[in-house]
């Protein structure tokens, strides 16, 4: 929740919200897709995504969505979705947790601290049930799996739908929404009525815009200046955990994700940094890595080499390295404050996420989205199976949350940077405007949003060599591993075009080899070595005569990871590279970047 928010006086505040949503359905409703304007033809293939509402004319909630939802056509990798399903239950659980006691002064929470997950308090919510922090994120997840990209536009429009008739709220309307936020989307209604005007669209038809030019047309940064409270950061983890496969854009995004509602640098920085620890964690860095003064300085590139603004930076540095509240840890609605609490809580938290969420609510104050944020990071870098079982057991929609964040996998590992650009990005996204003050860290205007890319119509050979890794590195862990294996690769191999890069053939020679790869002994990472583009760069350093084979590296999508752990002569030779020499001469290099890396168990104990 943003810092500028008021408490209740009354318990007709409900009430009042609700009413006012119900009044605005006639202008919302679903309209058919045969009838509505050219330029407004979006429809997502899943009912489930888009609003709906029963008999009643009430919105249906998310708990009443779970039936109509089903898995993705081909099984997650347990080990990824444990993490993602992890941050998405833990950002969820933090925010219940906290909801009861929002807006409670610190003091009275020593008095009266919180130990377990309850109902009733400020909200008057039901034990599980979840307020803005989760009902925000939920509509972020949607649009990103809807629309299968990052499209502002549409973010803005289920930001609305909520706002309005309450869309993805655990009791089917908006209630603790904060001030920017509201003055956000209404700024964008405002901009919806005069776009419609201006080009002649019904305006019950803006909410499916499809039209490219009129996406890139559309102004979506709606925030009112300085805006610089957590309500971005709040929602974030989405975005992180959909384009983790490629760092650099997962971390720009998070950043421009922030813009539409929170025009601070500081806003906008946090959202960043706080985005790549979320990939950093879901790419089994180590908490110490995480959370040491150089992780900025080490992961320049994902930060596409822009400083962070002075206050974040000094949160990077460690400023949450402190005694809690006594050496000044805050849970306020401020992005600085809450970020810096959120840390805290998970720098202290001694590998056990249920001391961490404890402690971010009882420092007080905003104490739903302290615990939320933490929830995001800590619940990525713990896991699923680490989270409390018996606050999940009565957290709201937990069925729905999980089978989204198996889309959210499942989508973001089929996403490519490198497909054809769409219309994702407005014209006013392609870079953040702000008046920088003199301690602030400055952006060149050079520097560019990088282009969003929408998905591939195939699977791609990453997605089958990734989820091969994966299971590999799971083999020791699993009885029923052979079983199981075989399976989902065969849902992989039936649904994978042949014409992709990688032959069925040579996936199953793949899948043979991976039985003898570095899995035995823990994953190569080396920092410098990270996509695809580093790799082949790599490749040409070689030779000139090496230089041909960069588009075949392309084309089996070798990042770092994969030419570290799972490269060899064999593989090499199936490529394609027919030559023993060159063969030898990769295979030597690889061995020298070998020697420069850290062994890192990709099964690491986090705790």
């Amino acid at each position: 929740m943003d810092g500028n928010f008021s408490l209740p006086t009354t318990t007709n505040t409900h009430f009042f919200i609700k009413t006012t949503s119900i009044q605005s359905l006639q202008n919302t409703k679903m309209i058919k897709q045969s009838e509505r304007h050219s330029k407004c033809q979006y429809q997502a293939d899943k009912a489930w995504l888009d609003i709906q509402y029963d008999s009643d004319n009430d919105v249906v909630r998310p708990l009443e969505l779970e039936k109509q939802m089903e898995d993705p056509p081909i099984r997650i990798d347990s080990d990824l979705l444990d993490h993602i399903c992890g941050s998405m239950i833990g950002m969820a659980l933090g925010d219940t947790l906290g909801a009861h006691v929002e807006f409670q002064p610190h003091k009275y929470l020593v008095q009266h601290p919180v130990t377990k997950l309850m109902g009733g308090g400020t909200w008057g919510l039901n034990k599980g049930e979840f307020t803005d922090d989760t009902s925000m994120a939920i509509c972020l997840a949607n649009s990103l799996i809807a629309r299968r990209n990052y499209v502002a536009y549409d973010q803005l429009t289920r930001y609305k739908w909520w706002y309005r008739d309450g869309y993805m709220s655990s009791v089917g309307y908006c209630f603790d929404i904060g001030t920017a936020t509201k003055e956000s989307l209404e700024k964008f209604e405002s901009r919806q009525k005069k776009f419609a005007k201006k080009h002649n669209i019904p305006l019950d038809h803006l909410d499916y815009l499809s039209d490219p030019d009129l996406l890139k047309e559309f102004d979506v940064k709606c925030s009112r200046k300085d805006s610089a409270g957590n309500g971005a950061l709040m929602r974030l983890a989405p975005l992180a955990l959909f384009f983790h496969k490629d760092p650099s854009i997962a971390v720009e995004l998070s950043g421009q994700s922030a813009l539409t509602t929170h025009s601070d640098q500081k806003a906008y920085d946090a959202c960043r940094y706080y985005g790549a620890l979320i990939v950093g964690a879901l790419h089994r860095k180590k908490k110490s890595d995480l959370l040491g003064k150089k992780f900025y300085s080490t992961h320049k590139k994902w930060f596409n080499n822009k400083p962070l603004h002075s206050d974040i930076q000094s949160i990077a540095n460690g400023s949450f390295k402190k005694d809690g509240y006594r050496e000044g840890i805050r849970g306020k609605g401020f992005v600085t404050n809450s970020l810096e609490a959120a840390l805290w809580a998970f720098w202290s938290d001694e590998g056990d996420f249920r001391k961490g969420a404890l402690a971010a609510v009882n420092l007080g104050d905003d104490t739903d989205t302290t615990a939320a944020i933490y929830g995001q990071l800590a619940g990525v870098y713990y896991g699923y199976k680490k989270l409390p079982s018996d606050w999940i057991e009565r957290l709201y929609a937990k069925e729905f949350i999980l089978s989204l964040s198996k889309w959210i996998a499942y989508e973001g590992l089929n996403w490519s940077s490198e497909a054809p650009a769409s219309a994702s990005t407005s014209e006013h996204d392609k870079q953040p405007h702000f008046e920088i003050s003199q301690n602030s860290s400055t952006h060149s205007e050079a520097e560019k949003n990088p282009k969003d890319a929408s998905r591939s119509t195939e699977i791609k050979p990453y997605v089958k060599l990734e989820l091969s890794s994966k299971l590999e590195s799971l083999k020791d862990h699993n009885p029923d591993y052979i079983l199981q294996r075989n399976t989902i690769m065969d849902s992989y191999l039936a649904v994978a075009s042949d014409s992709d890069g990688l032959t069925t053939a040579a996936s199953s020679k793949s899948l043979q080899h991976d039985k003898h790869t570095s899995t035995q002994q823990g994953s190569f990472i080396h920092d410098n070595y990270e996509s695809c583009e580093d790799v082949c760069k790599w490749m040409k350093s070689l030779g000139k005569e090496y230089k041909k084979y960069m588009e075949i590296f392309r084309r089996n999508h070798v990042d770092g990871y994969w030419l570290l752990n799972h490269i060899d002569d064999k593989t090499l030779n199936e490529y394609g590279i027919d030559s023993l020499t060159h063969r030898q001469t990769i295979m030597t290099n690889i061995e020298q970047l070998k020697k420069k890396c850290r062994a890192n168990n990709s099964i690491d104990s986090q705790t």
